[in-house]
C-alpha cells in the first residue's frame, strides 16, 4: 500500500514538473517574440546594435567565430531566419557581397535592410596603395580589370564607426520608436567613447613617433593607416589579397625591416600568420595579432571585449 502510495505521489510531482517546465519555456518563447530581432552579419555592427539596445531587441549575429567572411554562402535555413527578423543590418557591397542574395531572398517580407556604409567615403585599394605603400607594387596581369576595388573594413576608422552607429540608430529608432530616448542617449555616450579612443590612438602614435606600419597577412587596415597617416610595408599589394605573396616580395619585407629598425610585423586574427612568423624568424621583429575585428571569438566576447577595447589592444601592440 505505501510503495503503491508512493509511486502515485512520485507521479504527480514529474506530472506537475513537466507542467512547470513547459509553461517557463513557453513563457520564455513568448517573450522572446515580444522583442524585435536583429540580424547582423559580422561583430562590428554587432556589437554597436548591442550597445545602443542593450536588453531591449535580440540581437543575432549571422557569421560566427571561425568562418570566413569574405567566401561565407548564406544557408536556406539563415534565409528563412532573417525572413522573420525586423532588420539585416550589413556591412555593404564592398565587404559582404554574398549579402545581396539575403536581401533578394528576403525581398518580400517585411524586413528593414540597413547597410551601415551609408555615408562613408570608400577607399580605393590600389590608390590607398600608390599614396601610402612604400614599396614597389608588382605586376598582376590577371587583376587587370581591379582597379575599381574598395576596401570594406570601413570600421578599422572610428570615425567611421560613429557613422556606423548613426546609420544603425536611425534604424532602431524607426523600429521601436517608445525608446527613442534611451538608445539615442546609448548611441551617444558609445560615441562619445570611440571619440575619445580616436584621439588616443592619434596622440600615442605621434608620441612615440610611429609612422610606418608593416603587415605580414593579407591587408585589411587601410581605413586605420589612413585616419592616422601611416605609411605602409605591405607582404600583400593592393592585388594580393588570398594569393600567396612572392619570395620577391617577401624579401623586400625583410630588408626594409632590417634597414629600418621595424619592431613588429602584424597579420590578421584567426589566421595562422605563417609568412609573417617566417619574416619574425629572419628579422628581429616580433610577429603580432592587429585584430581587425572581422570575427571575434567567443572568447573574447566573454571577456568583455568590444570594439573600443579590442581597438585599444591593438594600439597597445603597436607602441609597446
Amino acid at each position: 500500500m505505501k510503495k503503491r502510495l508512493f509511486v502515485i505521489i512520485a507521479s504527480y510531482i514529474i506530472f506537475f514538473a513537466i507542467i512547470l517546465f513547459l509553461i517557463t519555456n513557453f513563457g520564455n518563447e513568448i517573450k522572446k517574440s515580444d522583442k524585435p530581432t536583429i540580424f547582423t552579419t559580422i561583430y562590428p555592427e554587432y556589437d554597436f546594435v548591442k550597445a545602443i539596445v542593450k536588453d531591449k531587441m535580440n540581437v543575432v549575429r549571422l557569421i560566427g567565430p571561425g568562418v570566413e567572411i569574405h567566401t561565407y554562402e548564406p544557408s536556406s535555413k539563415d534565409m528563412i531566419k532573417i525572413s522573420e527578423s525586423d532588420a539585416f543590418i550589413y556591412t555593404g557591397d564592398a565587404m559582404e557581397p554574398w549579402a545581396k542574395s539575403i536581401i533578394e531572398a528576403i525581398d518580400e517580407y517585411d524586413v528593414r535592410i540597413v547597410d551601415v556604409s551609408k555615408n562613408i567615403d570608400m577607399i580605393n585599394i590600389d590608390e590607398f596603395m600608390e599614396e601610402y605603400g612604400l614599396l614597389d607594387e608588382e605586376n598582376h596581369e590577371d587583376h587587370e580589370d581591379n582597379h575599381e576595388e574598395l576596401d570594406g573594413h570601413i570600421w578599422m576608422n572610428p570615425k567611421n564607426a560613429t557613422i556606423m552607429i548613426d546609420n544603425i540608430l536611425e534604424n532602431i529608432v524607426d523600429i521601436d520608436p517608445k525608446n527613442k530616448d534611451f538608445y539615442e542617449k546609448n548611441a551617444l555616450e558609445y560615441k562619445e567613447e570611440i571619440l575619445s579612443l580616436d584621439k588616443e590612438i592619434e596622440n600615442s602614435l605621434r608620441e612615440n613617433d610611429i609612422n610606418v606600419l608593416v603587415f605580414g597577412g593579407e591587408f585589411s587596415y587601410s581605413y586605420f593607416c589612413e585616419r592616422y597617416n601611416l605609411k605602409v610595408v605591405s607582404c600583400y599589394t593592393a592585388c594580393g589579397e588570398h594569393q600567396d605573396p612572392s619570395i620577391a616580395r617577401i624579401k623586400q619585407v625583410i630588408d626594409y625591416i632590417k634597414e629600418n629598425d621595424i619592431p613588429n610585423i602584424f597579420y590578421e586574427e584567426l589566421s595562422e600568420g605563417q609568412i609573417s612568423q617566417m619574416i619574425s624568424e629572419e628579422t628581429d621583429a616580433k610577429s603580432k595579432v592587429f585584430n581587425t575585428l572581422h570575427n571575434v571569438t567567443q572568447e573574447k566576447i566573454l571577456e568583455e571585449k568590444n570594439y573600443v577595447t579590442i581597438m585599444r589592444d591593438n594600439l597597445n601592440k603597436i607602441i609597446k
